[in-house]
């Protein structure tokens, strides 16, 4: 059974290491060796633990369990853009059960609660160029590319990437 709820700063560990093995297979041929192998697993825990310890107001973070095991995670942060509104910062889902619709579940309860806390009904993301799945998954869900810009990794490698929109509701098909 699978059940979303907010993360806690237990579900540290397990975002940090799915949040790593994700960035690891995809941006393989995006981010330096020596980031992916060595620098991502400080970078990432920092990353979250921050997130986790020094909650804001607009950033909701939510995991999914299956069996007690998290198998996926989102983080949203509300009205982030004057025009875009709601940015999915992070979207993950465990490689080795994808498909299952978690990551459609997980936008589903990003989307309600920005019908209950957000000003406007829009979302974005963005997205590297190179990964082609989750540019099909996003097009499967509805969103639509916005613009093309580049992206400073924080191993300082500069990608290009896209950005996705959902311009209200009627657009997300999740």
């Amino acid at each position: 059974m699978l059940t979303i709820d907010y993360a806690t700063l237990d579900d540290h560990s397990a975002i940090t290491e799915l949040h790593v093995r994700n960035w690891q297979a995809v941006y393989c041929n995006d981010l330096s060796e020596q980031y992916l192998m060595h620098d991502i697993h400080q970078d990432r825990y920092q990353t979250w633990y921050s997130r986790l310890t020094q909650p804001m107001s607009q950033r909701h973070i939510l995991v999914a369990k299956q069996n007690g095991q998290m198998c996926g995670f989102i983080c949203i942060e509300l009205d982030a853009h004057p025009e875009l509104g709601t940015l999915v910062d992070n979207l993950h889902v465990n490689p080795e059960i994808k498909g299952q619709g978690i990551g459609k579940q997980l936008l589903a309860t990003a989307k309600k609660i920005m019908a209950e806390h957000a000003q406007s009904d829009s979302l974005y993301l963005e997205v590297l160029a190179s990964n082609l799945p989750a540019i099909g998954f996003y097009q499967r869900m509805g969103g639509t590319e916005y613009c093309a810009q580049t992206w400073q990794a924080p191993d300082g490698t500069v990608v290009d990437e896209y950005v996705y929109h959902w311009p209200g509701n009627d657009q997300m098909k999740f």
